[in-house]
Protein backbone atom coordinates (compact mmCIF):
# COMPACT_ATOMS: atom_id res chain seq x y z
CA UNK A 1 0.00 0.00 0.00
CA UNK A 2 1.48 3.26 -0.83
CA UNK A 3 2.94 5.69 1.61
CA UNK A 4 3.26 9.09 2.34
CA UNK A 5 7.21 10.06 3.28
CA UNK A 6 8.42 13.21 3.64
CA UNK A 7 12.07 13.41 3.29
CA UNK A 8 13.92 16.24 4.49
CA UNK A 9 18.05 17.84 4.12
CA UNK A 10 19.79 19.85 6.63
CA UNK A 11 19.59 23.74 5.92
CA UNK A 12 23.18 25.01 4.92
CA UNK A 13 24.37 28.09 6.03
CA UNK A 14 24.43 30.95 3.52
CA UNK A 15 27.44 32.49 4.31
CA UNK A 16 28.85 31.40 1.18
CA UNK A 17 28.21 29.92 -2.32
CA UNK A 18 27.14 26.11 -2.35
CA UNK A 19 29.87 23.57 -2.10
CA UNK A 20 30.10 19.59 -3.33
CA UNK A 21 29.69 18.38 0.34
CA UNK A 22 26.02 19.41 0.47
CA UNK A 23 25.68 18.38 -2.83
CA UNK A 24 26.09 15.36 -1.98
CA UNK A 25 23.47 15.18 0.42
CA UNK A 26 20.96 16.74 -1.81
CA UNK A 27 21.24 13.60 -4.32
CA UNK A 28 21.01 11.49 -1.45
CA UNK A 29 17.87 12.67 -0.61
CA UNK A 30 16.98 12.82 -4.16
CA UNK A 31 17.81 9.57 -5.34
CA UNK A 32 15.72 8.27 -2.08
CA UNK A 33 12.66 10.41 -2.97
CA UNK A 34 13.37 9.08 -6.84
CA UNK A 35 12.78 5.57 -5.57
CA UNK A 36 10.38 5.82 -3.17
CA UNK A 37 8.38 7.48 -5.78
CA UNK A 38 9.19 4.51 -8.40
CA UNK A 39 7.82 2.06 -5.48
CA UNK A 40 4.48 3.93 -6.05
CA UNK A 41 5.03 6.00 -2.99
CA UNK A 42 4.19 9.47 -2.80
CA UNK A 43 6.85 11.96 -1.36
CA UNK A 44 7.65 15.40 -0.44
CA UNK A 45 11.01 16.28 -0.37
CA UNK A 46 12.19 19.48 1.66
CA UNK A 47 15.20 21.59 0.90
CA UNK A 48 16.21 25.36 2.09
CA UNK A 49 18.66 27.72 3.50
CA UNK A 50 19.47 29.00 7.00
CA UNK A 51 19.78 32.54 6.38
CA UNK A 52 19.59 33.48 10.42
CA UNK A 53 23.10 32.63 11.56
CA UNK A 54 25.71 35.28 12.85
CA UNK A 55 28.09 33.60 10.52
CA UNK A 56 25.91 34.98 7.91
CA UNK A 57 26.10 38.97 9.20
CA UNK A 58 29.67 38.71 9.85
CA UNK A 59 30.12 37.38 6.48
CA UNK A 60 27.78 40.32 5.06
CA UNK A 61 29.30 42.70 6.79
CA UNK A 62 33.23 41.52 5.58
CA UNK A 63 31.52 42.36 1.80
CA UNK A 64 29.88 45.77 3.08
CA UNK A 65 26.31 44.33 1.69
CA UNK A 66 23.06 44.69 4.11
CA UNK A 67 22.42 41.35 5.78
CA UNK A 68 19.37 40.56 3.40
CA UNK A 69 20.76 41.52 0.09
CA UNK A 70 23.91 39.03 1.01
CA UNK A 71 21.71 36.37 2.36
CA UNK A 72 19.19 36.53 -0.67
CA UNK A 73 21.92 36.31 -3.48
CA UNK A 74 23.47 33.40 -1.74
CA UNK A 75 20.25 31.62 -1.43
CA UNK A 76 19.60 31.84 -5.06
CA UNK A 77 22.48 30.12 -5.28
CA UNK A 78 21.38 27.18 -3.52
CA UNK A 79 18.52 27.56 -5.27
CA UNK A 80 19.73 26.98 -8.81
CA UNK A 81 21.75 23.18 -7.74
CA UNK A 82 18.34 21.99 -8.45
CA UNK A 83 18.81 22.34 -12.25
CA UNK A 84 22.23 21.82 -11.86
CA UNK A 85 22.17 18.73 -10.70
CA UNK A 86 18.64 17.57 -11.90
CA UNK A 87 16.99 17.51 -8.72
CA UNK A 88 13.39 17.07 -7.93
CA UNK A 89 12.55 18.61 -4.68
CA UNK A 90 9.16 20.01 -4.06
CA UNK A 91 9.81 23.12 -1.57
CA UNK A 92 12.76 25.51 -0.90
CA UNK A 93 12.09 27.07 2.80
CA UNK A 94 14.62 29.80 3.73
CA UNK A 95 14.33 31.09 7.38
CA UNK A 96 13.70 34.69 6.33
CA UNK A 97 10.30 33.60 5.26
CA UNK A 98 7.05 34.74 6.95
CA UNK A 99 5.90 31.23 7.15
CA UNK A 100 9.03 30.11 8.79
CA UNK A 101 8.85 33.05 11.32
CA UNK A 102 4.98 31.98 12.22
CA UNK A 103 6.21 28.07 12.81
CA UNK A 104 9.37 29.52 15.29
CA UNK A 105 6.83 31.67 17.49
CA UNK A 106 4.85 29.41 17.60
CA UNK A 107 6.80 26.32 18.25
CA UNK A 108 8.24 28.68 20.86
CA UNK A 109 5.41 29.91 22.72
CA UNK A 110 4.09 25.63 23.00
CA UNK A 111 7.77 24.75 24.48
CA UNK A 112 7.32 28.13 26.84
CA UNK A 113 3.90 27.41 28.08
CA UNK A 114 4.75 23.91 28.89
CA UNK A 115 7.59 25.43 30.77
CA UNK A 116 10.21 24.38 29.52
CA UNK A 117 11.77 28.21 29.04
CA UNK A 118 13.81 29.96 31.28
CA UNK A 119 16.34 32.07 31.81
CA UNK A 120 19.73 31.92 33.35
CA UNK A 121 22.75 33.99 33.40
CA UNK A 122 25.31 31.46 31.55
CA UNK A 123 29.70 31.26 30.56
CA UNK A 124 30.54 29.04 27.78
CA UNK A 125 32.95 28.42 25.21
CA UNK A 126 30.74 29.26 21.96
CA UNK A 127 32.08 28.49 17.79
CA UNK A 128 30.64 30.62 15.43
CA UNK A 129 31.34 28.12 12.78
CA UNK A 130 28.76 25.45 14.82
CA UNK A 131 26.95 28.03 16.38
CA UNK A 132 27.51 26.22 19.36
CA UNK A 133 28.92 25.60 22.94
CA UNK A 134 31.07 23.01 23.41
CA UNK A 135 32.69 21.85 26.80
CA UNK A 136 36.38 21.88 27.34
CA UNK A 137 36.88 18.20 26.96
CA UNK A 138 35.23 18.25 23.81
CA UNK A 139 37.87 20.18 22.42
CA UNK A 140 40.69 18.78 20.28
CA UNK A 141 43.89 21.06 21.66
CA UNK A 142 41.72 23.84 22.07
CA UNK A 143 40.33 23.80 18.90
CA UNK A 144 36.65 22.83 17.56
CA UNK A 145 35.74 19.20 16.52
CA UNK A 146 34.55 20.39 12.99
CA UNK A 147 36.15 23.75 13.04
CA UNK A 148 39.92 22.62 13.50
CA UNK A 149 41.45 25.84 13.00
CA UNK A 150 38.99 27.53 15.01
CA UNK A 151 39.35 28.24 18.93
CA UNK A 152 35.96 28.66 20.44
CA UNK A 153 35.24 31.87 22.43
CA UNK A 154 34.17 32.55 26.10
CA UNK A 155 30.79 33.70 25.96
CA UNK A 156 28.77 34.98 28.80
CA UNK A 157 25.48 36.82 28.89
CA UNK A 158 21.95 36.04 30.19
CA UNK A 159 20.37 34.16 27.75
CA UNK A 160 16.84 31.45 27.63
CA UNK A 161 17.39 28.25 27.94
CA UNK A 162 15.30 25.00 26.90
CA UNK A 163 14.98 21.95 29.63
CA UNK A 164 16.78 19.17 27.66
CA UNK A 165 17.34 17.31 31.13
CA UNK A 166 13.92 16.68 31.55
CA UNK A 167 13.61 14.66 28.69
CA UNK A 168 16.55 12.80 28.86
CA UNK A 169 15.09 9.29 30.04
CA UNK A 170 12.83 9.20 27.24
CA UNK A 171 14.51 10.20 24.57
CA UNK A 172 17.11 7.72 25.68
CA UNK A 173 13.87 5.07 25.35
CA UNK A 174 12.94 6.44 21.92
CA UNK A 175 16.59 6.02 20.46
CA UNK A 176 17.31 2.61 22.25
CA UNK A 177 13.82 1.36 20.97
CA UNK A 178 14.30 2.55 17.47
CA UNK A 179 11.10 4.61 17.98
CA UNK A 180 13.54 7.18 15.60
CA UNK A 181 15.64 4.57 13.77
CA UNK A 182 18.64 6.32 13.49
CA UNK A 183 21.38 5.16 10.58
CA UNK A 184 23.87 3.86 10.36
CA UNK A 185 23.86 1.90 13.66
CA UNK A 186 26.81 3.51 14.77
CA UNK A 187 25.77 6.31 15.06
CA UNK A 188 23.15 5.47 17.10
CA UNK A 189 25.69 3.90 19.65
CA UNK A 190 27.30 7.50 19.42
CA UNK A 191 23.83 9.33 20.04
CA UNK A 192 22.87 6.49 23.54
CA UNK A 193 26.69 7.36 24.97
CA UNK A 194 25.94 10.92 24.30
CA UNK A 195 22.80 10.84 26.39
CA UNK A 196 24.04 8.91 28.72
CA UNK A 197 27.00 11.36 29.83
CA UNK A 198 23.88 13.40 30.74
CA UNK A 199 22.40 15.86 28.92
CA UNK A 200 22.24 19.50 30.21
CA UNK A 201 19.79 22.02 29.42
CA UNK A 202 20.89 23.94 26.10
CA UNK A 203 20.87 27.76 25.44
CA UNK A 204 18.22 28.67 22.89
CA UNK A 205 18.49 32.57 22.49
CA UNK A 206 21.28 34.95 22.18
CA UNK A 207 21.67 38.43 23.08
CA UNK A 208 20.32 40.70 20.01
CA UNK A 209 23.74 42.70 20.34
CA UNK A 210 25.70 39.10 19.72
CA UNK A 211 23.02 38.14 16.79
CA UNK A 212 24.17 41.15 14.81
CA UNK A 213 20.33 42.28 15.49
CA UNK A 214 19.47 39.56 13.00
CA UNK A 215 17.39 36.75 13.31
CA UNK A 216 13.78 35.77 14.59
CA UNK A 217 12.89 38.32 18.20
CA UNK A 218 11.74 36.34 21.35
CA UNK A 219 8.60 37.09 22.12
CA UNK A 220 8.11 39.69 24.66
CA UNK A 221 11.98 40.51 24.89
CA UNK A 222 13.27 43.06 22.58
CA UNK A 223 16.87 42.25 23.41
CA UNK A 224 17.09 38.73 22.75
CA UNK A 225 17.08 36.83 19.53
CA UNK A 226 15.68 33.28 19.22
CA UNK A 227 19.23 31.08 19.01
CA UNK A 228 19.54 29.42 15.38
CA UNK A 229 19.37 25.84 15.48
CA UNK A 230 15.89 26.45 17.53
CA UNK A 231 15.02 28.49 14.91
CA UNK A 232 16.82 26.38 12.05
CA UNK A 233 15.45 23.02 13.10
CA UNK A 234 11.62 24.14 12.91
CA UNK A 235 12.08 24.50 9.23
CA UNK A 236 10.74 21.03 8.72
CA UNK A 237 7.50 21.90 10.36
CA UNK A 238 7.42 25.59 9.34
CA UNK A 239 7.63 24.69 5.98
CA UNK A 240 4.59 22.56 5.96
CA UNK A 241 2.80 25.16 7.36
CA UNK A 242 2.82 24.25 10.82
CA UNK A 243 2.46 27.96 11.95
CA UNK A 244 -0.72 28.49 9.73
CA UNK A 245 -2.46 25.13 10.59
CA UNK A 246 -1.90 23.85 7.09
CA UNK A 247 -3.39 20.93 6.37
CA UNK A 248 0.21 19.91 4.79
CA UNK A 249 1.80 19.82 8.02
CA UNK A 250 -1.57 16.92 9.15
CA UNK A 251 -0.69 15.33 5.78
CA UNK A 252 2.93 14.91 5.55
CA UNK A 253 4.29 15.23 9.91
CA UNK A 254 1.59 13.92 11.32
CA UNK A 255 0.16 11.38 8.74
CA UNK A 256 3.54 10.75 6.78
CA UNK A 257 6.59 8.92 7.77
CA UNK A 258 9.71 11.95 7.98
CA UNK A 259 13.01 11.23 7.16
CA UNK A 260 16.00 13.54 8.03
CA UNK A 261 19.18 13.22 5.57
CA UNK A 262 21.65 14.86 7.42
CA UNK A 263 25.86 15.22 7.85
CA UNK A 264 27.52 13.82 10.98
CA UNK A 265 28.32 16.58 12.29
CA UNK A 266 24.93 18.20 13.34
CA UNK A 267 23.32 14.49 14.58
CA UNK A 268 23.42 15.58 18.11
CA UNK A 269 21.13 18.28 17.05
CA UNK A 270 18.49 16.61 15.17
CA UNK A 271 18.91 13.16 17.32
CA UNK A 272 18.34 14.99 20.71
CA UNK A 273 17.51 18.67 20.61
CA UNK A 274 14.93 18.49 18.09
CA UNK A 275 13.19 15.50 19.27
CA UNK A 276 12.67 16.67 23.10
CA UNK A 277 11.92 20.03 21.88
CA UNK A 278 8.98 18.31 19.66
CA UNK A 279 7.85 16.37 22.86
CA UNK A 280 7.81 19.25 24.82
CA UNK A 281 5.41 20.93 22.14
CA UNK A 282 3.32 17.22 22.25
CA UNK A 283 4.35 17.04 18.62
CA UNK A 284 5.04 13.62 16.45
CA UNK A 285 8.72 12.77 16.17
CA UNK A 286 10.77 11.91 12.95
CA UNK A 287 10.91 8.20 12.72
CA UNK A 288 14.22 7.98 10.72
CA UNK A 289 17.14 10.54 10.40
CA UNK A 290 19.91 9.07 8.09
CA UNK A 291 23.23 10.16 8.90
CA UNK A 292 26.08 10.59 6.31
CA UNK A 293 29.51 11.00 6.33
CA UNK A 294 32.01 13.80 4.55
CA UNK A 295 33.40 14.50 1.90
CA UNK A 296 36.90 14.94 2.01
CA UNK A 297 40.25 16.18 -0.06
CA UNK A 298 42.96 14.64 0.63
CA UNK A 299 41.27 13.71 4.10
CA UNK A 300 40.09 17.05 4.85
CA UNK A 301 36.23 17.83 5.46
CA UNK A 302 35.37 20.14 2.51
CA UNK A 303 33.88 23.00 4.26
CA UNK A 304 33.16 26.84 3.40
CA UNK A 305 34.70 27.95 6.83
CA UNK A 306 37.69 25.73 5.98
CA UNK A 307 38.39 26.87 2.37
CA UNK A 308 38.71 23.23 1.32
CA UNK A 309 35.80 23.13 -1.48
CA UNK A 310 34.84 22.34 -4.93
CA UNK A 311 32.45 24.40 -6.47
CA UNK A 312 29.73 22.81 -8.03
CA UNK A 313 28.76 24.50 -10.42
CA UNK A 314 32.15 24.86 -12.16
CA UNK A 315 32.05 21.00 -11.57
CA UNK A 316 28.85 20.67 -13.82
CA UNK A 317 30.74 23.04 -16.53
CA UNK A 318 32.97 19.55 -17.22
CA UNK A 319 30.51 16.89 -16.31
CA UNK A 320 27.74 15.74 -17.15
CA UNK A 321 25.55 16.37 -13.92
CA UNK A 322 24.32 13.03 -13.73
CA UNK A 323 27.95 11.61 -14.00
CA UNK A 324 28.42 13.57 -10.76
CA UNK A 325 25.12 11.95 -9.29
CA UNK A 326 26.32 8.45 -10.04
CA UNK A 327 29.85 8.99 -8.61
CA UNK A 328 28.72 10.64 -5.53
CA UNK A 329 26.47 7.70 -5.05
CA UNK A 330 28.46 4.61 -6.28
CA UNK A 331 31.72 5.42 -4.97
CA UNK A 332 31.44 6.08 -1.42
CA UNK A 333 29.84 4.63 1.64
CA UNK A 334 26.84 6.49 2.55
CA UNK A 335 28.08 6.55 6.24
CA UNK A 336 31.40 7.16 6.38
CA UNK A 337 33.89 9.80 5.17
CA UNK A 338 34.91 9.47 1.44
CA UNK A 339 37.26 11.61 -0.41
CA UNK A 340 36.94 13.00 -3.21
CA UNK A 341 39.58 12.83 -6.61
CA UNK A 342 39.00 13.71 -9.67
CA UNK A 343 41.01 10.68 -10.63
CA UNK A 344 38.78 8.08 -9.18
CA UNK A 345 36.08 10.57 -11.48
CA UNK A 346 37.89 9.62 -14.13
CA UNK A 347 38.42 5.86 -13.30
CA UNK A 348 35.14 5.71 -12.64
CA UNK A 349 33.95 7.58 -15.71
CA UNK A 350 35.65 5.56 -18.10
CA UNK A 351 34.96 1.74 -16.41
CA UNK A 352 31.31 2.32 -15.36
CA UNK A 353 29.85 4.38 -17.85
CA UNK A 354 31.90 4.85 -21.18
CA UNK A 355 32.82 0.99 -21.29
CA UNK A 356 30.29 -0.33 -19.12
CA UNK A 357 27.00 0.76 -19.43
CA UNK A 358 27.35 2.69 -22.21
CA UNK A 359 29.01 0.19 -24.51
CA UNK A 360 26.13 -1.83 -23.53
CA UNK A 361 23.45 0.20 -24.69
CA UNK A 362 25.68 0.97 -28.07
CA UNK A 363 26.24 -3.15 -28.41
CA UNK A 364 22.76 -3.52 -27.92
CA UNK A 365 21.11 -0.88 -30.05
CA UNK A 366 23.85 -1.81 -32.69
CA UNK A 367 22.67 -5.47 -33.05
CA UNK A 368 18.91 -3.91 -32.82
CA UNK A 369 19.83 -1.84 -36.05
CA UNK A 370 21.83 -5.10 -38.03
CA UNK A 371 18.49 -7.47 -37.20
CA UNK A 372 16.93 -4.85 -39.40
CA UNK A 373 13.40 -5.91 -37.94
CA UNK A 374 11.16 -5.30 -35.44
CA UNK A 375 12.10 -7.52 -32.58
CA UNK A 376 8.84 -8.91 -30.87
CA UNK A 377 9.58 -8.93 -27.06
CA UNK A 378 6.85 -11.68 -26.08
CA UNK A 379 9.94 -13.97 -27.59
CA UNK A 380 12.00 -13.84 -24.55
CA UNK A 381 12.77 -16.86 -22.73
CA UNK A 382 13.66 -15.03 -19.70
CA UNK A 383 12.39 -17.61 -17.58
CA UNK A 384 13.16 -20.68 -19.24
CA UNK A 385 16.81 -20.14 -20.51
CA UNK A 386 20.14 -21.02 -17.84
CA UNK A 387 22.46 -18.78 -17.81
CA UNK A 388 25.74 -18.98 -15.19
CA UNK A 389 23.67 -21.84 -13.14
CA UNK A 390 20.29 -20.03 -13.61
CA UNK A 391 17.38 -18.68 -15.15
CA UNK A 392 17.94 -15.42 -16.67
CA UNK A 393 14.92 -14.34 -15.20
CA UNK A 394 16.06 -15.33 -11.55
CA UNK A 395 19.29 -13.51 -11.96
CA UNK A 396 17.23 -10.14 -12.80
CA UNK A 397 15.52 -11.01 -9.60
CA UNK A 398 17.50 -11.50 -6.97
CA UNK A 399 19.50 -8.59 -8.63
CA UNK A 400 16.70 -5.89 -8.58
CA UNK A 401 16.00 -7.33 -5.08
CA UNK A 402 19.42 -6.50 -3.91
CA UNK A 403 18.65 -3.25 -5.42
CA UNK A 404 15.42 -2.79 -3.72
CA UNK A 405 16.59 -3.62 -0.10
CA UNK A 406 19.80 -1.92 -0.45
CA UNK A 407 17.63 1.31 -1.14
CA UNK A 408 15.60 0.86 1.39
CA UNK A 409 18.77 0.37 4.19
CA UNK A 410 20.35 3.60 2.48
CA UNK A 411 23.14 1.81 0.87
CA UNK A 412 23.26 3.56 -2.43
CA UNK A 413 26.63 2.27 -3.55
CA UNK A 414 25.54 -1.22 -3.21
CA UNK A 415 22.06 -0.42 -5.09
CA UNK A 416 24.13 0.61 -7.66
CA UNK A 417 26.41 -1.94 -7.76
CA UNK A 418 23.87 -4.44 -8.21
CA UNK A 419 22.67 -2.88 -11.16
CA UNK A 420 26.37 -2.97 -12.71
CA UNK A 421 26.05 -6.36 -11.85
CA UNK A 422 23.15 -7.04 -14.43
CA UNK A 423 25.28 -4.94 -16.85
CA UNK A 424 28.08 -7.31 -16.82
CA UNK A 425 26.00 -10.07 -16.77
CA UNK A 426 24.38 -8.76 -19.98
CA UNK A 427 27.77 -8.06 -21.63
CA UNK A 428 29.19 -11.95 -20.75
CA UNK A 429 25.45 -13.06 -22.03
CA UNK A 430 26.20 -11.24 -25.62
CA UNK A 431 29.66 -13.00 -25.79
CA UNK A 432 27.70 -16.25 -24.78
CA UNK A 433 25.19 -16.52 -27.56
CA UNK A 434 27.13 -14.83 -30.24
CA UNK A 435 24.10 -13.43 -31.84
CA UNK A 436 26.07 -11.07 -34.65
CA UNK A 437 26.89 -14.85 -36.34
CA UNK A 438 23.35 -15.68 -37.36
CA UNK A 439 21.26 -12.00 -36.88
CA UNK A 440 18.51 -13.24 -38.85
CA UNK A 441 17.68 -15.67 -36.00
CA UNK A 442 18.52 -13.86 -33.26
CA UNK A 443 15.53 -12.20 -32.00
CA UNK A 444 14.71 -14.41 -28.74
CA UNK A 445 18.71 -12.94 -27.73
CA UNK A 446 17.70 -9.44 -28.80
CA UNK A 447 14.39 -9.68 -26.79
CA UNK A 448 16.04 -11.01 -23.92
CA UNK A 449 18.75 -7.99 -23.69
CA UNK A 450 16.35 -5.56 -24.40
CA UNK A 451 14.02 -6.38 -21.44
CA UNK A 452 17.13 -6.69 -19.17
CA UNK A 453 18.21 -3.62 -19.99
CA UNK A 454 14.57 -1.93 -19.74
CA UNK A 455 15.12 -2.87 -16.06
CA UNK A 456 18.56 -1.89 -15.99
CA UNK A 457 17.28 1.46 -16.87
CA UNK A 458 14.39 1.93 -15.02
CA UNK A 459 15.73 1.38 -11.87
CA UNK A 460 18.75 3.92 -12.88
CA UNK A 461 15.86 6.70 -12.65
CA UNK A 462 16.88 7.79 -9.04
CA UNK A 463 20.30 7.65 -9.86
CA UNK A 464 20.28 9.16 -13.26
CA UNK A 465 17.14 10.68 -14.05
CA UNK A 466 17.60 12.41 -17.14
CA UNK A 467 19.88 9.58 -18.86
CA UNK A 468 17.25 7.07 -18.19
CA UNK A 469 14.47 9.23 -19.66
CA UNK A 470 16.86 9.49 -22.68
CA UNK A 471 17.93 6.13 -23.00
CA UNK A 472 13.99 5.09 -22.92
CA UNK A 473 13.20 7.51 -25.18
CA UNK A 474 15.74 5.63 -27.76
CA UNK A 475 14.15 2.31 -26.86
CA UNK A 476 10.55 3.95 -27.90
CA UNK A 477 9.23 1.79 -24.93
CA UNK A 478 5.82 2.72 -24.13
CA UNK A 479 3.98 1.55 -20.79
CA UNK A 480 7.27 1.15 -18.86
CA UNK A 481 6.00 2.42 -15.48
CA UNK A 482 2.88 -0.09 -15.50
CA UNK A 483 5.56 -3.00 -16.75
CA UNK A 484 3.19 -4.02 -19.37
CA UNK A 485 6.04 -3.46 -22.29
CA UNK A 486 7.16 -6.52 -22.45
CA UNK A 487 4.46 -7.34 -25.03
CA UNK A 488 5.84 -4.95 -27.36
CA UNK A 489 7.26 -4.93 -30.66
CA UNK A 490 9.90 -2.76 -31.06
CA UNK A 491 12.58 -1.56 -33.74
CA UNK A 492 16.21 -0.55 -32.40
CA UNK A 493 18.32 1.94 -34.18
CA UNK A 494 21.87 2.80 -33.56
CA UNK A 495 22.29 5.93 -31.34
CA UNK A 496 25.43 8.41 -30.36
CA UNK A 497 27.70 6.87 -27.43
CA UNK A 498 26.24 7.92 -23.90
CA UNK A 499 29.29 8.51 -22.62
CA UNK A 500 32.03 9.86 -25.18
CA UNK A 501 35.66 8.98 -23.97
CA UNK A 502 37.07 12.11 -22.17
CA UNK A 503 40.56 13.09 -23.13
CA UNK A 504 42.97 12.44 -20.38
Amino acid sequence: MPQRYFCTTALPYVNASPHLGFVLELVQTDAYARFLRLKGHKVYYLTGADENSLKNVLTAKEKGLPVQEFVNQNAERFRHLKEAFHLSYDDFIRTTEERHKKGVLKLWQKIFDQGDIYKKNYEGLYCIGCEAFYKENELINGFCPEHKNTKPIVVKEENYFFKLSRYQKEIEQIIANDKIKIVPEFRKNEILNFIKQGLEDFSISRSQERAGNWGIRVPNDENQIIYVWFDALTNYISALGYGENSSLFTQWWEEGEVIHFIGKGISRFHAIYWPAMLLSAGLPLPQTIFIHGYLTITGEKISKSQGAIIDPFELVKTYDPEVIRYFLLREFSPFEDGDFSFNRLNERYTSDLSLGLGNLISRIMSLGDNYHRAINLASNSLAVENFEGQTLMSHLQNKLQNYDQAFYEFRFNDAVASLWELVSLLDKYITFTKPWVKIEQAETVLANLVLILVEIIYHLQPIMPEISRRVLEDLQLGAVVDRTYDKQTIFLKKISPLFPRRDK
